[in-house]
């Protein structure tokens, strides 16, 4: 599988919101790194023993078609840490007890081994920064996709002081989250965080999941959004006149795609669209690619960028280049037949 990489924010465990409750099965299509704003899915760094132990790394995000089939769309999200930390989904809810789906698909060449927190705030500490930590290891078979579901897993728990950051000291023994939540004084609003990495093997996860049966929202990891503008001359040319075709890439956050491959179509009359033999973009100019055309007659272009594993492809705005036509012929110069007059 080709996998680019893509720059990547800052990523860390937030605090505890609630959240409006799913009514029906959904997807949303995450493009990149860009998560929809709130607290329903973002991206978590975890320490793989202690949620705020984290080592100090560069992350490095790749975005690639596949491997293989991926669990939805065509693309998947990969990393490949040092060992010692975990990257994965993080999502926040407002009743644990309600939320029995939360996972992610995950494969990895190697194998892969990973954590998952469940966080819980029982009601007698609602108002502070008391949270329970719940901790549990995973695995992943070397090979295809693998599904992960944390909601059913068994946990350790370990309550923490979020605003510190730190243990405070209470432990309880191994319990799935039911039996849990029912020990602390019922249900609550929580979080789970879902990540690989802790072996320094590489993977990558798609399909995100979170909710409970006929209510799960699936996040799907694809490439970067794009868009693709083109520009040229304001007015028309004569013919045999050459212009400069320009085109720019750029994601959905206005940012340019570096190294966009770009290549120019032409409509024909049927309103199809065809490559432009010959064309050979020109950056010599700067980073924005160009091209001359010297169109015979008035002709519509267009920019396409060619679908790639970290971008996914896109057509700019139809653009037609006027040609204007030659004005009327007088006709040929006809020699005269009237008799030569010589002058002496």
């Amino acid at each position: 599988m080709r996998r680019t990489v893509v720059a990547c924010a800052g990523v860390a465990v937030a605090a505890l919101l609630p959240l409006a409750p799913a009514h029906a099965d959904s997807t949303v299509v995450v493009h990149g790194l860009a998560f929809p704003t709130g607290r329903a899915a973002q991206l978590s760094f975890v320490g793989c023993q202690n949620p705020y132990d984290r080592a100090d790394e560069a992350l490095e995000p790749y975005i690639g078609i596949g491997p293989g089939q991926a669990p939805t769309g065509e693309r998947s999200l990969g990393y490949d840490l040092a060992g010692g930390n975990a990257i994965g989904s993080l999502h926040y809810v407002d009743s644990m007890a309600a939320t029995t789906v939360a996972g992610l698909s995950v494969t990895a060449p190697e194998g892969a081994s990973g954590v998952a927190y469940a966080g819980y705030q029982e009601p007698a500490d609602r108002g502070t920064g008391l949270v329970w930590f719940g901790r549990a290891d995973l695995a992943a078979a070397p090979g295809g996709w693998q599904r992960v579901d944390a909601a059913g897993l068994t946990y350790t728990w370990t309550k923490f002081d979020m605003l510190a950051q730190k243990p405070v000291g209470e432990q309880q023994d191994a319990a799935a989250i039911p039996a849990f939540l029912a020990a602390h004084g019922g249900d609550g609003p929580g979080f789970f965080t879902i990540g690989f990495g802790c072996d320094g093997r590489p993977f990558n996860m798609d399909a995100w999941r979170i909710g409970s049966p006929g209510a799960v929202t699936t996040y799907d990891l694809e490439g970067l959004a794009t868009s693709t503008s083109i520009s040229g001359p304001d007015g028309a040319i004569d013919l045999g006149d050459s212009v400069t075709l320009r085109g720019s890439v750029t994601d959905s956050s206005g940012a340019p795609v570096p190294d966009a491959r770009l290549v120019l179509e032409t409509q024909g009359p049927n309103g199809g669209w065809s490559f432009v033999d010959g064309a050979s973009v020109d950056r010599s100019s700067g980073d924005e690619p160009t091209l001359a055309v010297t169109p015979d007659s008035t002709t519509t272009y267009r920019w396409r960028f060619v679908d790639r594993p970290l971008a996914e492809g896109s057509v700019s705005a139809p653009f037609t280049v006027q040609v204007r036509e030659p004005g009327p012929s007088e006709g040929p110069v006809r020699k005269s037949t009237a008799p030569e007059r010589r002058h002496r």
